[in-house]
């Protein structure tokens, strides 16, 4: 029951964020950290949970947090064989790879529904999520590990 209200807060707490600062991710922190303490099923449903939500929230036409959120888990899951799966400057070269895929997604996504995109915010997004994404991992990483959750009975 812990470990569920742990990752319930997780997300409240990433939703929050997300509403106050537009464009990034403030979830696929959580999803690493799922990935990275090897819980197949947990990560599994912790996708499939950030996808409902970005698909939902988002304005961009239906597949993008499919593609967003299958890409990172390609880049754990390749990367984590090059580097140390728990190293902070694997989870900083992870957070410029999603700053760059944010841009390549948005456009893509962009070009297929005949919008028109301000590059200045697109960068600015991008550089967000990138520099984001490691702190926020860290501090997840944190709190996580000197938190009695990782005992606790799974649900």
């Amino acid at each position: 029951m812990l470990n569920l209200m742990w990752w319930l807060c997780v997300f409240i707490a990433g939703i929050m964020a997300q509403s106050r600062v537009p464009g990034v991710d403030f979830l696929a922190a959580g999803f690493v950290l799922a990935l990275q303490e090897e819980r197949g099923t947990k990560s599994l449903w912790l996708a499939l949970a950030a996808i409902l939500i970005q698909e939902g929230d988002g304005s961009l036409a239906f597949g993008s947090g499919l593609i967003w959120y299958g890409a990172l888990a390609a880049m754990y899951f390749f990367g984590h064989y090059l580097f140390e799966a728990k190293n902070f400057l694997f989870m900083i070269i992870l957070g410029a790879c999603q700053g760059a895929m944010h841009i390549l997604l948005s456009l893509m996504m962009a070009s297929l529904q005949d919008w028109s995109v301000v590059p200045e915010r697109l960068w600015l997004e991008a550089i967000v999520q990138a520099v984001v994404f490691p702190m926020e991992w860290g501090l997840l990483y944190i709190i996580y590990h000197n938190l009695p959750l990782r005992h606790a009975r799974t649900v």
